[in-house]
């Protein structure tokens, strides 16, 4: 009896190790998010320096495309533009994980500052393509 029950501790351990592994290999590496991460925040800034909604908001998810959506993109717009200026150069710091959600971090530079700005794109998973479900520029 005890043999068993060791023999089925030695089976959970297995099963958990294989999932576990499993799912590390299904999960992208952070050098694959930035290189998907990179053009998703070019697209947006070139939306911002455009002054094109449509541009800006290409890869956001559904539930960020809410009515009334682009009137506020151009009023945000006016207001990084009156703040911080032309977007101008970015450093990539990092990759955060929690669950299915991943924030992509860069220390970005803008022409009307001289103060680092942090700039955070929070990108999900659907349907085998990454979405942009938050952007925030601190």
């Amino acid at each position: 009896m005890r043999i068993r029950g060791v023999l089925v501790a030695v089976m959970l351990i297995g099963v958990l190790f294989v999932s576990s592994s499993l799912m590390a290999a299904n999960r992208d590496t952070d050098k694959y998010i930035k290189t998907v991460a990179e053009p998703i925040l070019d697209n947006i800034f070139e939306g911002f320096r455009i002054d094109d909604y449509s541009k800006y908001a290409k890869d956001f998810s559904p539930s960020l495309k809410l009515p009334g959506a682009a009137t506020k993109f151009y009023k945000t717009n006016r207001e990084v533009q009156n703040l911080l200026g032309n977007y101008q150069t970015r450093q990539h710091m990092g990759i955060l994980r929690k669950g299915e959600i991943i924030v992509v971090l860069w220390k970005g530079m803008f022409d009307k500052t001289n103060d680092d700005v942090l700039i955070k794109l929070m990108l999900s998973k659907k349907h085998n393509k990454y979405i942009v479900t938050g952007l925030w520029l601190q």
